[in-house]
This record gives C-alpha cells, sequence and structure tokens, in this order.
C-alpha cells in the first residue's frame, strides 16, 4: 500500500477519480463531495482502497507502480520526448497528474516513454554496449522488413514469439541539449515455467506461464551509435548487427564503443573539485576511499570520513598510514565515494540536495542520469576532476 497511498496522496482528486471511472472500480461517494481538501479526501480513499477485492487490488497495484516509475525527472523527461505534442503534459500540474494522465489517455505512448527511460537510465552500465553503425541512415518503415527481423530474433532466442516496437523520440544528452534517435524494442517470448497457485475452489494446483522479456535498441542518426540495453553480453552484437542490416539496411562490422574508464590516481591526494558558480554545486568531499598496495592484488584498506566531521580521508590516511605522502607511491584507489551537496535551487528554496556517486575501476558508477545535476556531474565534471581515463 506504500506506493498506492504516495500516487494518491500526490495526485488531484479529479484525476484520480478520472482514474477509477476509466478502471470501472467502485469507491462509492468519495469524490461527491466537491472542492474537499486533498488529505481529507486521500485519507478517505484509501481506507476505500483497503476494501477494495483481491482482483481490483492486483489491478491498482501494478498501475501504480508504473506511475511511481514514471513520476521521477527521468520518467518526465521521457513522457515529454515521446509525445508529438508536449502542450498537454506540460499544462498538468504535477509529476504524478502527468504520469497518470498519459497512462489512461494514450497507453501505447506511456509504454513508449516507460522503454525510452529504461534505455537511457542503463546507458554505460552493465546492461549496455555500444556499437558503431552508418551515420545519416533513415529507419526502414516496411512491414516486411519488421516482420523478417522478428523473424531473426524467434531464430536467435529459439521461441515462438517475437515482436518489434519502432518509434522516435528526442533523448536528453546534456543541459538543454537534445538528440534525435529511433528507439527498437524486442519483445520476445521466454521458456514456460510453472508456479503454484491456489484455484477458483482453493485447491492448489500447477500454472504454466511463459514471460515475455524485453531488448531496446537505440540508433543515433547524428553520430551512428547503435545501442543495445539487454540482460548479458552474448547476443547484443548479434541484434546489432541484425537491426543494422535489416532495419537500416546498411552492414555493419560490430565494433564496440568502449565504456568510460575511471582513472582515480586524482583522488589519492586532496583534491578541491572545481566547479562553475552557474552549476550549483555546493561542495564535494571524498567519504570513502578503498586502498590496495601496488602490488597487491585486492583492496585491503579503507578510508572513511563524514559529512558532518571537519576530518577527511586524508587526515585518517595520517593515522593510519605512515605519511599520506606516501600514497600516491605505495596505494592505487580501486573504489571511491565522493558527495556532492548541491546548493538549494529556487523551485526548493529550502532543500539542499546531495548526490552520492560510487565508483569503482575499470568502469563501475551508480550514477545513472536519471537527473539533470546527475547527468550534469557525469558528463561535464567527472571528466573535468580527471576521473575519466581517455579511451
Amino acid at each position: 500500500m506504500t506506493t498506492i497511498a504516495r500516487v494518491v496522496r500526490n495526485t488531484p482528486a479529479p484525476r484520480l477519480r478520472d482514474y477509477f471511472l476509466w478502471r470501472g472500480m467502485d469507491i462509492g461517494s468519495i469524490f461527491n463531495g466537491g472542492s474537499d481538501k486533498r488529505g481529507h479526501t486521500a485519507t478517505a480513499l484509501l481506507k476505500v482502497v483497503e476494501r477494495l477485492d483481491e482482483r481490483d487490488l492486483a489491478v491498482l497495484n501494478a498501475d501504480f507502480d508504473r506511475i511511481q516509475e514514471m513520476a521521477d525527472e527521468a520518467g518526465q523527461w521521457a513522457m515529454l520526448h515521446v509525445s508529438a505534442d508536449r502542450k498537454p503534459l506540460q499544462e498538468l500540474g504535477s509529476h504524478y497528474e502527468r504520469a497518470l494522465w498519459l497512462f489512461m489517455d494514450d497507453p501505447a505512448l506511456f509504454r513508449q516513454a516507460e522503454e525510452a527511460r529504461f534505455a537511457d537510465t542503463r546507458r554505460q552500465g552493465r546492461m549496455w554496449s555500444g556499437f558503431v553503425g552508418p551515420r545519416g541512415v533513415a529507419v526502414s518503415q516496411d512491414p516486411e522488413d519488421h516482420r523478417r527481423f522478428e523473424e531473426k530474433v524467434r531464430l536467435i532466442f529459439d521461441t515462438r514469439n517475437a515482436r518489434l516496437d519502432l518509434f522516435d523520440r528526442l533523448r536528453v544528452e546534456a543541459k538543454e541539449q537534445l538528440s534525435r534517435v529511433v528507439q527498437a524494442v524486442i519483445y520476445r517470448e521466454g521458456l514456460p515455467d510453472v508456479q503454484l497457485v491456489f484455484n477458483a475452489i482453493g485447491d492448489l494446483e500447477l500454472q504454466t506461464h511463459r514471460p515475455v522479456y524485453e531488448v531496446s535498441i537505440v540508433y543515433e542518426p547524428a553520430s551512428g551509435i547503435i545501442e543495445v540495453v539487454a540482460n548479458g553480453t552474448e547476443n547484443r552484437a548479434r541484434l546489432a548487427r541484425l537491426f543494422a542490416e535489416i532495419i537500416l539496411r546498411q552492414g555493419i562490422l560490430g565494433m564496440r564503443v568502449p565504456l568510460r574508464q575511471y582513472d582515480l590516481s586524482q583522488l589519492l591526494q586532496p583534491y578541491d573539485f572545481p566547479s562553475d558558480p552557474d552549476d550549483g554545486i555546493d561542495a564535494v568531499k571524498v567519504l570513502r576511499l578503498q586502498l590496495r598496495r601496488r602490488e597487491a592484488e585486492q583492496a585491503h584498506l579503507a578510508l572513511l570520513a563524514k559529512w558532518d566531521k571537519r576530518e577527511t580521508v586524508y587526515d585518517y590516511a595520517r593515522q593510519s598510514l605512515i605519511s599520506a605522502d606516501d600514497l600516491p607511491n605505495e596505494y592505487a584507489v580501486d573504489e571511491v565515494l565522493f558527495s556532492v551537496r548541491l546548493r538549494p535551487t529556487r523551485r526548493s528554496s529550502w532543500r539542499r540536495r546531495t548526490i552520492n556517486i560510487a565508483i569503482a575501476l575499470p568502469n563501475g558508477c551508480n550514477l545513472k542520469s536519471k537527473t539533470e545535476q546527475e547527468r550534469m556531474i557525469c558528463d561535464k565534471y567527472l571528466p573535468r576532476w580527471g576521473l575519466v581515463k581517455e579511451v
């Protein structure tokens, strides 16, 4: 009920009323009181929701889980940039209302926004591979090409069913910088599985189901890069090559775009993390260094600090090592956790946001570029601070 409560308390009552009418769920006369206080209406509605039958409650949970995920900044950008007409979304008053409105108004477009968010928040991560493809190529809209692509996917995965969903959208690259991309989503049927369920008369029985798995392919005509987001690395190159040959009608060599690699040697000594005033970075502090002696294979020493203490990890180095000056000579940094404290914005003058960034060699990073600040740090400041290795 936590997600349901969060969506109910953050969505205007008229939009919630539209949703329950749209789903055909009987919630009585909760919204008949006109312009009631939102808190009172939300509390009354949540009491009614607790009494819904099992089927309606399951539907409500599934729907509001999807709404909740699209209510963050990455979800909002995705909804705006898959829509041909952004004005109806922009005129709505809150993140939750926008997500719920699009969910009801255009379920297919809402799913595309979910897929766009999924692909963008996993770029340069463990599920991502990039390949060099042709620049400026028009994507085939021929249904026969799409059918051939789906047939090849069925053969690759040895499955009965596969479907291709292809759509154009914009992608946020950096502050106020957009790129036009084409996204392909491949849905394929997995192997049958069984699960134990209660039947209509309360007896246990085994129920067979076939899960559906998804793969996202994003093609950027301006750069020619083909990005594949999927679990497991074994089929990403095959899918990129297949997409190029059938959907782009161009062959490619399958050359990979290297994952971003990191260099943490800069942090073996105190560093002041310079930034531009307009970007709102108030302070940066290293909270944890995982160190390894240069001749050792594994890290064995961790230096820790706290935001609210004056001491730094380098102060603790002087206490636990011969000398902090020996750090660059005797040790290497395998992992780092540092924190970026942002000044309050005009939109939320009371809130001071902190972003914790964990980097592990050679290319592990927890930044998912979901927000504008995360994209700024990832694309602008990690290279400026000397933490990104040139590949």
